[in-house]
């Protein structure tokens, strides 16, 4: 018979082998951050719409700034703080020490996650779970090319476990401050993401359960100072933003998931992202209420699996099952699946009322996972040994170290490490070099007046077109200007030439307006193509040229 999984229900103090642990992951980790930070074809389309936001930092009042944009200002200051000095050295902005800057930070917030996370393991599972889950996550093909983005995600998520990891130690010890303190950083995590401000409710929850159930009951003074420390901390952090805008958010999707906006209402005229997001599963629309739900659970599971990159799924379920029984007895366990439990209706609210669901939102619940799918990968081998036991009880020399369970448990992480490799180190958005190499074009050939219409803006980006916008001088009334128009044509062969692009018509101040359709004028020239002289059908990236329709782009004009 097989002994228990090694969960506990109090904290390990903490040791000096702990730090050790986690200097070595962050020596596995580093060389992964800094590989694809190198290797980058092009930012996330997100990421222009964070820099844009960052820019408008040093360009106008921070206030207008924060009510003008949807995305919560945490990631876009820091990006902004960080290429003060990278652009002071070049003496310019431009795309590439821009797209640095974003990626610096989601480098260093890639590498404090580490910490938190591993602690978090630790309150409920030995070191080398917690050590190897750490490092699973890290190496998962969409953890590691998200958390090397310029994108929020990577900060979001080091306030959030931190969060967690406090709302955890406030529970098992009922300390006030312990849940004060994770009232700090799940407001740092509200300024960051919305979502973030979800840690509250799993917290309060748990205080009232706890107070229903005689063995984890403590006095209600202490149960309401521990709420009360958490709720007015947070508070206390995020109330500034939420007072300046009017409200909590100005993200769309979350008012839409929670029924506060409709759909018609949910537009990314600031992101210039065009569709909501390249990885993510995207539900038919139905009045079907049952169908509805039953296909937005069955997105949310794929995502997750996707997430788990297919191999951990299975894994983490099983260590679940597995862990479950010492688990189950543990406060601060239920905390963290009541947060889990919010989490993931919110989720499934969303894709029921936007129709997806992007592998970024499941991101916190793949790190839970990983804890469990290291579980099993320790577990198996030991359950398949003491099953299939050998007829003779004692080893010989051949079979000891056949039956070695910890041996074949190294075996399968590192398999799945390995399987995990070839795509997390791919080149970041490798497959958008033709968008990259047409915006160095169009950077080339630009003069004044010229526009740029790009239906994936990264184009538009390198081109630099990014850092005039609301800049334009006043130009003759007698000027011919020229509309260059990008197209990134599909690779599946039965999508029809487009006719027409999506654009973003900007306010003189610089600010994104609305979305805007440029036609593709009959005499419109192909001016560069790529791959460079491609047969017709091998295209991937065609910019057009025509002339610049004063109707539709108009500006200033000398007298």
């Amino acid at each position: 018979m097989t002994e228990p999984l090694a969960t506990h229900h109090a904290p390990r103090t903490t040791h000096k082998t702990d730090w050790l642990l986690i200097g070595v992951l962050v020596a596995l980790v580093l060389p992964l951050r800094l590989w694809l930070i190198c290797n980058t074809e092009v930012t996330a389309r997100d990421s222009i719409g964070y820099i844009r936001y960052a820019l408008q930092f040093e360009q106008k009042p921070w206030a207008k700034v924060l009510q003008q944009n949807h995305q919560h200002p945490g990631y876009p200051v820091l990006v902004w703080l960080t290429s003060l000095p990278i652009r002071a050295m070049e003496d310019a902005t431009t795309a590439a020490n821009m797209t640095l800057s974003a990626q610096l930070v989601s480098l260093v917030a890639s590498l404090v996650l580490l910490v938190p996370m591993y602690w978090l393991g630790r309150q409920f599972f030995d070191r080398p779970v917690s050590f190897f889950a750490t490092l699973l996550y890290q190496y998962l093909p969409i953890s590691a090319q998200h958390l090397s983005d310029g994108i929020s995600e990577p900060l979001y998520l080091v306030f959030l476990v931190m969060g967690l990891l406090q709302m955890v130690h406030g529970i098992r010890n009922r300390s006030v401050w312990r849940c004060a303190l994770g009232g700090v950083f799940a407001g740092l995590a509200y300024l960051t993401r919305p979502e973030g401000a979800l840690i509250l409710p799993a917290l309060g929850l748990m205080l009232i359960v706890m107070q229903i159930r005689p063995t984890w009951r403590c006095s209600w003074w202490r149960c309401g100072g521990c709420g009360s420390a958490a709720v007015f901390s947070a508070i206390a952090v995020g109330c500034t933003y939420a007072i300046v805008i009017g409200g909590l958010t100005n993200k769309p999707a979350p008012l839409v998931a929670m029924g506060f906006a409709e759909r018609a209402e949910m537009k990314r005229p600031v992101d210039i992202a065009g569709p909501l997001s390249l990885f993510a599963a995207t539900i038919p629309p139905t009045d079907n209420k049952l169908l509805s739900l039953g296909r937005s659970v069955w997105a949310l599971g794929e995502e997750i699996n996707q997430g788990f990159h297919y191999l951990a799924g299975v894994p983490a379920l099983l260590g679940f099952v597995w862990s479950f029984a010492g688990l189950r007895r543990q406060p601060a366990f239920w905390a963290l699946m009541a947060y889990i439990a919010i989490h993931g209706l919110i989720l499934i609210s969303l894709a029921m009322r936007v129709y997806y669901i992007s592998d970024r939102h499941v991101m916190i619940l793949v790190i839970g996972g990983c804890f469990f799918a290291v579980v099993a990968l320790s577990e198996l081998p030991r359950r398949i040994l003491a099953w299939r036991k050998p007829v003779s009880q004692a080893p010989t020399e051949t079979t000891g170290w056949l039956r070695s369970a910890p041996l074949w448990s190294a075996v399968l992480f590192v398999a799945l490490l390995g399987a995990c490799l070839p795509k997390a180190t791919q080149r970041l958005h490798g497959n958008r070099a033709g968008n990259h190499a047409a915006g160095i074009w169009l950077a080339e050939h630009l003069h004044e007046g010229d526009v740029v219409m790009d239906d994936h803006a990264w184009s538009m980006f390198h081109a630099g077109l990014v850092f005039e916008e609301g800049r334009e001088p006043k130009l003759p009334r007698d000027l011919e200007a020229t509309c260059y128009i990008v197209i990134t044509r599909s690779r599946d062969p039965r999508a029809q030439p487009q006719s027409q692009v999506i654009g973003v018509e900007f306010n003189p101040d610089g600010t994104a307006k609305s979305l805007r359709t440029v036609p593709i004028a009959k005499d419109a020239k192909t001016v560069y193509t790529w791959p460079p002289k491609a047969e017709a059908d091998k295209v991937r990236v065609l910019i057009y040229a025509q002339r610049r329709d004063n109707d539709i782009h108009p500006w200033k004009k000398n007298p």
